[in-house]
């Protein structure tokens, strides 16, 4: 299929407001305390460049991993109904695609959490953290893998530099929003 160009989006912040996937985890699973001094404690998770590669940030990866092993896959994907959508992210979404655009989520939240995401939205081309639940595995994704995600999706589908667009809200998308053709900054959670 030939597209008209690739959107890609980051997904907390972006596509969801309010809180972010690990924040709506956690208050399925009763962890929302702990979350909350994770976030403001432990490296913020959404730093730029390689110093996003700070052990902290996967030392806090690794310890919700052993929250969801706990609590079962079920309960921790339970988070769909908590999700406070963007203004107009089911619409906006679906008009892109009518008009011949590929669309897709770079995010470094979980993986299993932004598929349930684009899944609600209808996108089939999406990365994140991911966690292997059979062998309790993480592949981190930082910055730098968020924007090698879209080189690759537009390599992939024959969509020339020219025609990509991203879309994030921190400093973390800013590698994602230079590797665009153009980028675009929505600022402040509304």
């Amino acid at each position: 299929m030939t597209y008209k160009g690739l959107v890609v989006f980051d997904c907390d912040g972006t596509l969801i407001r309010e809180k972010t996937v690990c924040e709506l985890i956690a208050a399925q699973i009763g962890k929302s305390e702990r979350m909350d001094w994770l976030e403001k404690n432990a490296g913020a998770l959404t730093t730029i460049g390689s110093s996003s590669r700070n052990p902290t940030v996967i030392e806090a990866r690794e310890e919700m991993a052993r929250w969801y092993f706990d609590s079962g896959r079920e309960a921790v994907e339970s988070f769909l109904p908590s999700v406070m959508w963007a203004k107009g992210v089911h619409d906006g979404i679906k008009s892109l695609v009518e008009a011949g655009f590929l669309v897709a989520i770079s995010s470094m939240t979980w993986k299993f959490g932004v598929g349930i995401i684009a899944s609600d939205l209808g996108i089939n081309e999406f990365t994140g953290t991911d966690l292997n639940w059979d062998s309790g595995e993480i592949s981190h994704v930082f910055p730098e893998e968020k924007a090698e995600f879209l080189q690759q999706v537009a390599a992939a589908n024959s969509v020339s530099g020219d025609r990509v667009f991203a879309v994030g809200d921190s400093g973390g998308d800013s590698l994602m929003l230079k590797a665009a053709g153009q980028g675009f900054f929505v600022g402040a959670k509304d």
